[in-house]
């Protein structure tokens, strides 16, 4: 982006603001938002921009159109709801379904809504929160983990696309997972995948879990997260409940996400640790440098 675009999008006229008083003036306050791009963005943007509608127009109802597996990230949203087509994929081009939605109930329909830049006030002012609802704890509870163990949440790969390596290579992961204690176990997340990081001490949970299982087994039996920039890392960083936690996170570009929003994590208890790569290589991020800070965060 160029400064110029930059200085507009933080001093300009905002567009966002402008459509909100028009809208209010008018009187109408039901919304239709459709978001077809990351989990991340629900807390980093969309929760800013509930927050925004609700500044000016504190009644509206406001209701989501996304794919499926993004719907339960919605649940955390304060107040909203959410309508789901299940023909929507990640980065195919979408159209809303009439069959689906009833469009002429909604005052405002954002198709492609902008929270980078329609949101630039929020960063460094506004701390998302996802609400956690205790009946989701036992949603954990399925999966019988050994209470003897000491647990750490792993996603190893963002699945998105981006100018620069997000994710940590597997080789590294390997290497970490081969190097820890004994009285470590390994939970993987993400989707499926037909690529193995195996060993003795991981239990593979890609693809065997909802969003809403993986938030509460993190939540209830994990003591530690290591992930990389990540749809992952932004919804566990900004749930709203108190529960101890240290996340350790890997970073190619600390101008983005949580680093980037650049306010304390809502829940009490997490202590995070970001590790920075040289020149957007998250290769150059070793293997000691991430083991030596998970054994240290053990001891300290």
């Amino acid at each position: 982006m160029s400064f110029l675009k930059r200085l507009w999008q933080r001093y300009g006229i905002n567009p966002f603001d402008a459509l909100l008083k028009r809208v209010e003036k008018k009187g109408q306050f039901r919304f239709l938002i459709c978001w077809n791009r990351g989990l991340g963005d629900i807390p980093l943007g969309l929760y800013a921009l509930v927050h925004r509608i609700r500044e000016f127009i504190p009644a509206a109802e406001i209701t989501f159109l996304t794919r499926e597996d993004l719907a339960d990230g919605f649940r955390l949203l304060e107040g909203v709801s959410v309508l789901v087509d299940p023909r929507w994929k990640r980065g195919v081009a979408f159209d809303i379904d009439p069959s689906l939605v009833p469009l002429a109930y909604f005052d405002v329909v954002l198709k492609h809504p902008d929270p980078t830049g329609w949101l630039m006030w929020q960063l460094g002012k506004l701390t998302p929160r996802l609400r956690w609802t205790e009946e989701w704890d036992w949603l954990s509870e399925r999966f019988e983990l050994d209470s003897t163990k000491t647990y750490i949440g792993v996603h190893v790969q963002t699945q998105t696309h981006y100018a620069y390596e997000k994710n940590w290579p597997l080789s590294h992961w390997k290497e970490l997972f081969s190097a820890l204690p004994d009285e470590y176990r390994v939970l993987l997340f993400g989707f499926a995948s037909s690529t193995s990081v195996g060993g003795d001490l991981v239990v593979d949970l890609r693809g065997k879990t909802s969003l809403l299982e993986m938030l509460s087994l993190v939540k209830n039996h994990c003591q530690y997260l290591v992930v990389p920039d990540s749809g992952v890392l932004s919804m566990v960083y900004y749930l709203d409940v108190s529960h101890p936690l240290e996340v350790i996170s890997l970073w190619s570009d600390p101008e983005q996400g949580v680093l980037k929003q650049a306010v304390a994590s809502p829940n009490p208890l997490l202590v995070h640790t970001p590790l920075i790569a040289r020149n957007r290589d998250l290769s150059t991020i070793s293997v000691d440098t991430v083991l030596d800070t998970l054994l240290a965060r053990r001891t300290s």
